[in-house]
């Protein structure tokens, strides 16, 4: 603990002392503002011992950071040393994550040897016209970290410049958001049109190279960001980078490192010490009990998948053991260096190849429009819709059956066998929302307060508490965290009822597509009724003529079923055809319903309505905060009442607009026309299978009656010895006088030979001997078969479906 303290005051000492010097160094360079062509702009950084200046060429428009010493002869070997290390790591490595340098023009160079007092090379680097990692994690909107699109690209860039070091063995030594600068890309264009931006490291001025038989020994890099072997060990080795890593992630995150960032690290690093391996996070609760946890704070803006990814990877980054950190076992190298010793399994690094897996993992968004929630999924390529409504409705309770999926990039609903990674992209946005179709927006919607918020609007806290500096500052972060979070949840609820406005165009333009389809098999359908029909009616016409003629009616009692099956067929068509005519005019209706005018009309309500004015003022609130210097004082504290005023407002503005809202022109027709449109979209559906069932049918009616008279025939013929036996529907002879029904006898005695009459008498009452046992043996194996069918129930076509919902 006194190594701690001595190493403290050591370095305010030698601060102040520089102070003085740089002081003078500045006095010197504000003078020199021309050099050639060349304009100085500003000043971009300054550090311990170098500054970073930005040079503008005045016809050109290139623009240099030039890094010079700010020291003159008092600088140390080991200064000097470090100086010369990184321009010669710059000049010597490149990667697009690591700062590049560039050649110093020559007038440029010359101009600045008279602020050039160490005589050490001077840098010449590329401009990053982001401005550092720090200045955005400042900003109030990164209280509570920054957005998931901003971490993914920030922990992929970092890791690939720092495994691109380590593979050359050098350690960092000094990561850190200060030391991380964004370069805009002016030609791309990122998400939402702004310009796509790279993360770079730079200051590799405590960079060192390691190898597998040395380590570290020197006090360098910010305390805070410190692994704690520098603290508690003589030696180190890579992994220090590691640690530096995990702390830059959580905070990228949350917006506040994981491991007491209110206290100094002579005070955090016991506490931390006794951590477990899961545990990720130390922190101090609401009254001051020091509490650990293997989970990120709930108040940050990354999805739930990716959160719990991280959280396991953070457990690898921030293990306390510098031997097993970032690894997948104990290890007594550094770097991945097989080791020289025999007998000794070194382990594996897993820290870079694991974020690369996380980083890899394809996770959809979804927005809620009937809770108003946000929720977030990790798919894979054959991740089907159907497999996603699963997943809703077990956290949303909304049955599968009762969810709209839109994709906002096309405005089209996603069938259930629809691949969801068509409908995914990498740019952190909602590309899905999620309706129902019973409703628009629940009538009681959850809002999710932030634990502390709550726990003072839901009890007596002491002012005490609230006065604490610790306990302010996360009243105050998660104040505003709550209404940047409303804010966005409103402006993705009007984007989701823009996105729905736009799919009822197309969904009632594929309604009537789909109408029309079913109306053309319906008009199939009358067509085939009409054939059934006409024919039904001629056979029974012509077996009561046979009747009435008493000629070989036995065989013809297999009709009869048939002409009562084609009965039923043209009864369930002709109900069909009824209820489909009052469909019809349904949907000619629900199309003409104007829907075009609903963006003018949210934007009208938006316009009216909206959250800029409370996030302008939490904000400036939140700010004013910040600036404050003396929080004892007693109006600072009084000031806390501030924000507490802005979240009740939040609530009540919250509720004011749904109330609003429920009763807008655009929420009733997107609301009316919903249930409409998925109403007759049911209908149609059910109206297409049952055309299909009776389609079906009336098919096989047809092959029963063609098989039922082939089968006559056949047994007719086959009976019959005599033709003058055979009726004249079942006989083909050319006499133009026949006449339909009448036994073909009548016309063929006439060519038979007299002699032979006789004995053709006595042959035919044998034949009808014959024919009448046949007859009784039909006539009873009709009965049974009767008997049989009256035992089965009778299958009615339902068509209650066809009727107004």
């Amino acid at each position: 603990m006194l190594f701690l303290f001595m190493i403290v005051l050591f370095n305010f000492l030698y601060l102040q002392e520089r102070y003085q010097l740089t002081f003078f160094f500045l006095c010197n360079m504000d003078k020199l503002v021309f050099i050639g062509d060349w304009v100085k702009d500003r000043v971009l950084g300054s550090g311990s011992f170098g500054i970073v200046v930005l040079w503008k060429h005045q016809k050109t428009q290139e623009r240099l950071a030039i890094k010079t010493c700010k020291w003159g002869e008092e600088l140390t070997d080991k200064h000097k040393e470090r100086w010369t290390k990184e321009v010669e790591i710059l000049k010597t490595y490149h990667n697009p994550n690591i700062v590049g340098t560039k050649p110093l023009p020559p007038e440029l160079e010359e101009g600045l040897h008279s602020v050039n007092p160490s005589k050490l090379p001077i840098l010449c680097m590329e401009f990053c016209a982001g401005g550092n990692l720090r200045q955005h994690l400042n900003l109030a909107e990164s209280c509570n970290g920054l957005r998931e699109v901003q971490v993914r690209q920030i922990l992929k860039d970092m890791g690939n410049a720092l495994q691109f070091l380590h593979s050359n063995k050098i350690t960092h030594r000094d990561v850190k958001p200060e030391n991380i600068v964004i370069h805009v890309l002016e030609n791309e264009n990122g998400i939402q049109g702004r310009k796509k931006v790279v993360y770079k490291l730079i200051d590799l001025g405590y960079a060192k190279e390691i190898d597998s038989n040395s380590v570290c020994a020197s006090f360098v890099g910010t305390l805070q960001y410190l692994a704690p072997e520098i603290f508690y060990s003589k030696t180190y080795s890579n992994s220090v980078d590691f640690w530096s890593f995990g702390l830059l992630a959580f905070e990228v995150i949350c917006g506040t490192r994981p491991f007491l960032p209110f206290m100094a690290p002579v005070q955090w690093m016991p506490h931390v010490k006794a951590k477990t391996h899961d545990n990720i996070c130390v922190y101090e609760t609401f009254h001051g009990d020091i509490k650990y946890s293997n989970e990120i704070f709930p108040e940050n803006h990354i999805s739930k998948p990716l959160k719990i990814l991280i959280e396991e990877w953070l457990k690898v980054a921030l293990e306390w053991d510098p031997k097993l950190r970032g690894r997948d076992a104990p290890s007594k190298v550094t770097f991945n260096i097989p080791s020289e010793e025999k007998g000794i399994t070194t382990s594996n690094i897993i820290v870079f190849s694991l974020l690369e897996n996380i980083l890899s993992r394809k996770i959809l968004k979804v927005f809620s429009v009937p809770t108003l929630t946000q929720h977030a999924y990790e798919i894979f390529d054959t991740t089907t819709s159907a497999t996603l409504k699963n997943w809703i409705e077990k956290d949303l309770g909304i049955a599968p059956v009762d969810q709209i999926l839109i994709s906002q990039n096309n405005y089209a609903n996603i069938d259930n066998d629809n691949v969801l990674v068509k409908h995914w992209d990498d740019s952190g946005t909602y590309i899905i929302f999620l309706f129902s179709k019973s409703y628009l927006i629940k009538e009681n919607t959850e809002v999710i307060v932030p634990e502390l918020v709550q726990r003072y609007t839901k009890s007596s806290v002491s002012l005490e508490l609230l006065q604490n500096f610790k306990n302010c500052q996360n009243l105050y972060k998660n104040s505003f965290y709550f209404v940047m979070t409303q804010m966005e949840t409103y402006d993705s609820l009007i984007k989701g009822l823009f996105v729905r406005a736009e799919s009822l165009k197309n969904e009632s333009k594929d309604l009537l597509l789909r109408h029309n389809e079913v109306d053309k098999a319906i008009g199939k359908l009358l067509v085939k009724e009409e054939t059934i029909k006409k024919f039904s009616e001629q056979g029974k016409e012509h077996i009561c003529h046979l009747k009435e003629n008493g000629l070989s009616t036995n065989v013809l009692g297999g009709f009869e079923k048939l002409f009562i099956e084609v009965d039923e067929v043209t009864e369930d068509i002709s109900k069909l055809q009824s209820a489909w005519s009052q469909l019809t005019v349904r949907v000619e209706s629900a199309a003409r319903r104007r829907i075009e005018g609903i963006p003018t009309e949210l934007n009208t309500f938006v316009t009216k309505y909206n959250y800029q004015a409370l996030f302008t003022r939490a904000q400036n609130t939140y700010v004013a905060y910040k600036r404050v210097e003396n929080f004892n004082d007693s109006k600072s504290r009084e000031k806390v009442i501030d924000i507490i005023q802005v979240f009740k407002d939040c609530i009540k503005l919250r509720n004011k607009i749904l109330a609003e809202m429920r009763h807008q022109p655009f929420y009733l027709k997107i609301m009316d026309l919903s249930i409409e449109l998925s109403k007759i979209s049911e209908i149609i559906t059910n109206a297409s299978g049952h055309a299909q069932q009776i389609s079906s049918q009336s098919n096989s009616i047809m092959e029963k009656l063609s098989k039922c008279m082939w089968s006559t025939i056949s047994l007719l013929a086959g009976d019959a010895n005599n033709i003058a036996d055979l009726p004249y529907s079942v006989v083909s002879i050319q006499k133009s006088n026949f006449k339909i029904g009448e036994p073909v006898s009548s016309h063929c005695m006439k060519i038979v030979d007299t002699n032979n009459v006789k004995e053709d008498e006595e042959l035919k009452s044998l034949i009808e001997e014959s024919l009448k046992l046949r007859q009784s043996h039909i006539q009873l194996t009709e009965k049974i078969k009767l008997s049989k069918n009256l035992l089965d129930k009778k299958t009615n076509l339902d068509f209650s479906f066809l009727n107004d919902q």
